[in-house]
């Protein structure tokens, strides 16, 4: 790649890294709402902690349903819920899906 491409990539990046600050920033009632209640869901907040990037569909919901003691179907109905609200975000390699946490509350 070279020289121009890469300052040009690096400056796309900035400005796309600034408009999800304005947007975060013009919604912050919103998401504060929404993170309270995530938080004071248990099985929630503790998907959105392991959703790193590492774990399948299959392997997150087994965990946290594990973890959680809640059944696994309770747990993918959240699974999916997370991901129709933003909060998480998917990465597709074969037929494995793996999710992770989109950072809409950092």
């Amino acid at each position: 790649m070279e020289k121009n491409e890469v300052a040009i990539l690096r400056e796309i990046s900035h400005k796309l890294d600034q408009l999800i600050i304005l947007l975060k920033l013009s919604n912050r009632d919103v998401l504060n709402q929404f993170k309270r209640e995530i938080q004071r869901d248990r099985v929630s907040a503790r998907i959105l902690e392991l959703a790193d990037g590492t774990l399948t569909y299959s392997d997150l919901s087994k965990k946290v349903s594990e973890e959680m003691g809640v059944a696994e179907i309770t747990v993918k109905k959240k699974i999916s819920r997370l991901r129709e609200m933003g909060f998480l975000i998917t990465r597709r390699e074969g037929r494995q899906v793996y999710y992770e946490n989109s950072g809409l509350f950092e």
